[in-house]
Order: structure tokens, then sequence, then C-alpha cells
């Protein structure tokens, strides 16, 4: 494999009105051990200084390269947008690289809200070269609170969406980034099915600057992870428990969204994944028990 030559990525980053958080996350990539060998910052039709912002970081470095996305589309859909700017991002970075001779092992996704350790990927990559088989990783999501780093604690067997890295192989045998409501969970499942290991290095450090759901509102969310649900096929009485769970546990807000949007699709009986082998996959993974197991595996790590 390639990916075991080299510890050589590439690295994408989706950026809309970020012109408060894009500095921070340069700063932190520019001082990493492992700085990848491209920088690709997709601007989605910015309306701040964001677009200015990644003109004097291309100017200034030669290995990071901003893209504008203009196709008219303003208003920011959280279900759905987000998968399709990654998508262009990675065809730019990849097409980019092939061009310039750039050899990668890697592709990686980091979004603009993210500050990083300074040795992020290189902890990351490293789990790699251990395990042979390791698709996807991400780092640990962390937020700050009251003056201390609380990891945002979530399954340790199942990759954030960002930040992420791919094993080149892995992205290549998942066929690439899908656009989907959820194109993080969808290739957790894909690359789980394809026969490799996903992980969430939880001591590489990714400082988010705002809490995962702010930016779009918690019931939005929500109701987004009731539509990812749905199209993943999992079972009905599955989803009565989580939403139970959420609503005694969390909010009832966030567990009436999630019902939602899992009853607007199944009203609409909206067919989203084609693939026979992830939805039996999922339906496995998210059984009542297999839940059950997830929620006492995230809660034990410290």
């Amino acid at each position: 494999m390639r990916s075991t030559r080299t510890r050589s990525y590439i690295l994408v980053t989706p950026a809309k009105n970020e012109e408060k958080s894009l500095p921070l996350l340069a700063r932190s990539v520019m001082n990493q051990t492992v700085r990848p060998k491209l920088w690709v910052i997709v601007n989605d039709n910015s309306t701040d200084g964001t677009g200015k912002l990644i003109k004097e970081l291309s100017s200034n470095h030669g290995w990071i390269v901003g893209y504008e996305l203009r196709d008219q589309f303003f208003e920011y859909d959280s279900t759905f947008r987000y998968s399709v700017v990654v998508r262009k991002g990675f065809e730019v970075a990849r097409k980019l690289a092939h061009e310039k001779g750039i050899p990668y092992g890697f592709i990686a996704l980091v979004d603009a809200d993210f500050i990083l350790e300074r040795r992020f990927f290189e902890k990351v990559l490293r789990q790699f070269t251990k395990n042979p088989r390791l698709g996807i990783a991400s780092g640990g999501v962390y937020i700050l609170r009251e003056k201390k780093l609380t990891w945002e604690r979530t399954n340790p067997n199942f990759a954030r969406g960002s930040p992420r890295v791919f094993r080149r192989e892995c992205f290549n045998d998942i066929g690439g980034y899908r656009e989907f409501y959820a194109p993080d969970v969808l290739s957790n499942y894909m690359a789980r099915v394809k026969g490799w290991d996903v992980r969430q290095i939880v001591n590489a450090i990714a400082v988010q600057t705002r809490p995962t759901q702010e930016r779009y509102g918690y019931y939005k969310a929500a109701i987004r992870r009731g539509y990812v649900n749905y199209c993943l096929g999992t079972p009905v009485r599955t989803v009565l428990l989580w939403a139970l769970y959420m609503g005694i546990t969390g909010s009832p807000i966030k567990a009436s969204g999630f019902l939602r949007g899992y009853l607007e699709k199944m009203l609409t009986k909206e067919h989203c994944i084609d693939n026979v082998r992830v939805r039996a996959f999922v339906k496995r993974d998210m059984s009542i028990w297999n839940n059950i197991v997830k929620i006492i595996l995230t809660e034990t790590v410290k």
C-alpha cells in the first residue's frame, strides 16, 4: 500500500463566513510537526472577509491553495450542503496533487472552527502506522468550558466527522466522499463494511471554538440526525429508545427534533441508501444491545 511508505497527506477545509476562526486554524496547521503537502481551503460563497484571508494565506504559502465555490447557493443547508462543499474540496485537492506530482498516502479534513494541538496529525498518523487495517481515524473533539478542555464524549470506535484522516486506499475503496446528510457517518459504515477499522484517537486534541451543533441550532441538528438514522436504516425500536434516552439525559427538544426528522423521512418513504450490505450492517450495529454497549464504552473512556 502507498500509505505504508509515507506519512504525507493532503488537507481540505470547507469555509463559509469564517473570518474569525480561520486565522486560528491556519496558525495551528502551520505549526504542525507533520504539515500537509497541500492544503485546499474551499470558500463557500462567504459574505465576510473569509475570501480575503484565503487569498492572503495562498499568496504567502505555496502549499496552501484557495478554491472559490461560486454556484449561487447562499442559504447554508446543514443537512446536505456540507457534503457537497467537502466533496468538491477533495476533488480539487486530488487533482492538484496529481498535476503537481505531490505524493500522499492520506487524505485529511478539518473544519474551519478548530484549533489543532501541535502534534495532532503526528499522533493520528502514528496509529495508521501501527494498524495497517485502520482506514479512517479522527481526533478527539474538545470544548473549552470554564477554562478547562472537555472531551465531547462520543463512541471512541466511531471516527468524528472533523478533523479526520482517510487512508488513501480506504478512501478509494469506499468510493470517495459521498454527498449525504451525514457523509462522515456513511463513510464510517462504508469502511467497516469493506473490512477497514475506524477509530477516534481521543488523545489527539482538536479544540472546537464553538459546540458541534451551535452553528445550525440544536433543534435543526437533531432533525438532521433523525434524517440520517432513517436513511441508514436504523430500526424504529432503536430510534424510540434513543429519543427516550435523549429526553431523559439531555434535552427533550433534541429528542423531539430527532423523532421529527426520522418520522418525516419515514412518512415520505424516502429511500436514501441503496447499498444492501450497508443497511444490513447498520441494522445490526444500531440494535438496542449494541447501543447500550456503546453508551457504556463512551462513559468509561477517561
